[in-house]
């Protein structure tokens, strides 16, 4: 299947690929204004190759407020599609979206947090992908969506690992620890080795000194149940 549709896009009129790939990097759905803001084309042209996917049932157009959306018909188009994205020109392309969505929804940014992290993550930006991957991951905890923050926190942490060793770097990682570690033990248990392991290097962070040597006594108390729950578990 994949390869009958990868032959069908390489079938495609040169534009058409092209403004398809751009599509695919947006996501399985996008809004019609998302695209007219990314996507640097007449409007007149953008619409002609939009109704060309239609009746070639690449996309399909779904009645949506404020605006229209359109849809990849099936899944494995958009993933074809977007797999065919040279990897240099998809970073550059996520990290285009990414600055779309924070100037187009600015005033609700909330709720493109998880959209931001995706698109960050997979672009150059790394910094902007820490700072979303921690903005979800700390929504997906209020929300009581454990594996989903668990997901974007320890994806955040190992972006933060390939920064330089810095003061601010210890202050982010120990804060992704702060939010995980209560996570990690609802999912796993307070005796579970991911967890003891999490503590450990978060107080090892604490005594590195500066600022972050007043959350030492925070980290104390979860290390010690730790300890405590691993010696009820070894038994006598």
């Amino acid at each position: 299947m994949q390869g009958i549709l990868a032959a069908r896009i390489d079938r495609l009129a040169p534009d058409e690929k092209a403004l398809l790939q751009q599509l695919a990097v947006l996501g399985r759905e996008f809004p019609l204004g998302l695209v007219r803001q990314v996507i640097v084309q007449p409007a007149e042209e953008l619409y002609r190759l939009l109704s060309s996917f239609q009746r070639k049932e690449f996309l399909y157009e779904q009645p949506a407020f404020p605006e229209v959306e359109y849809i990849f018909k099936h899944a494995l188009t958009q993933e074809v599609a977007y797999n065919s994205v040279l990897i240099e020109r998809r970073k550059l392309l996520h990290e285009q979206v990414g600055q779309a969505i924070e100037q187009r929804y600015h005033d609700r940014l909330e709720e493109y947090y998880n959209e931001l992290a995706r698109h960050y993550s997979r672009s150059d930006n790394t910094q902007k992908a820490i700072d979303y991957l921690r903005r979800a991951g700390q929504q997906a905890v209020q929300q009581s969506a454990n594996a989903e923050a668990i997901t974007h926190l320890t994806t955040a942490l190992e972006f933060l690992r390939t920064l330089p060793d810095t003061p601010e770097r210890v202050q982010h990682e120990l804060g992704l620890y702060l939010t995980l570690g209560p996570v990690l033990m609802n999912i796993k248990g307070f005796a579970a080795p991911e967890v003891g392991a999490l503590y450990t290097r978060a107080r090892e962070l604490c005594q590195q000194g500066g600022d972050t040597s007043q959350l030492f006594p925070v980290l104390s108390g979860p290390l010690e149940v730790f300890i405590l729950a691993r010696g009820v578990a070894a038994g006598p």
